[in-house]
């Protein structure tokens, strides 16, 4: 193989080869995690979207709530504040885990598809807006899927 094209590849695979930023390998979500409910699941996001900013190179995770733990639902990569790639373990063969995006411009996977990778950004109510006791959402002005 020639040195130009061992170098395209280095180039194309180092966003996936990188350390792991900020929140990457979080197995629960943390006691200030957003929260949601949907058909009575209870859902987290750790960390909640309005806490994410320009500078932000890490993992947003949504997890729901399984038996007596968490399951991952999805991982939002981010460099720069931006949603650069997902990962969905809980629908293998997601097309949108085929996408990679740098600084705007997709690298691999469906353009029309992967173009719209930032708006993927999980939503969720700050963590005191569940009303445990009660399975729902509290009726506060604060409580807002941001």
């Amino acid at each position: 193989m020639s040195p130009a094209r061992i170098l395209r590849r280095i180039v194309f695979c180092a966003p996936l080869l990188a350390a792991p930023g900020a929140n990457c390998a979080l197995d629960a979500p943390p006691a200030d995690a957003g929260v949601d409910l949907h058909m009575g699941v209870l859902l987290k996001v750790y960390p909640r979207t309005p806490d994410i900013g320009p500078g932000y190179h890490g993992c947003q995770t949504l997890w729901a709530r399984a038996d007596e733990g968490w399951e991952t639902l999805g991982i939002a990569h981010y460099a720069n504040g931006r949603v650069v790639r997902i990962e969905n373990p809980a629908l293998p063969n997601d097309p949108v885990e085929q996408c990679l995006v740098r600084d705007g411009a997709v690298l691999r996977g469906d353009p029309e598809l992967c173009t719209q990778l930032d708006d993927m950004r999980f939503e969720s109510l700050p963590a005191d807006c569940l009303d445990a006791a009660a399975g729902a959402i509290k009726a506060d002005a604060r409580c807002v899927r941001r």
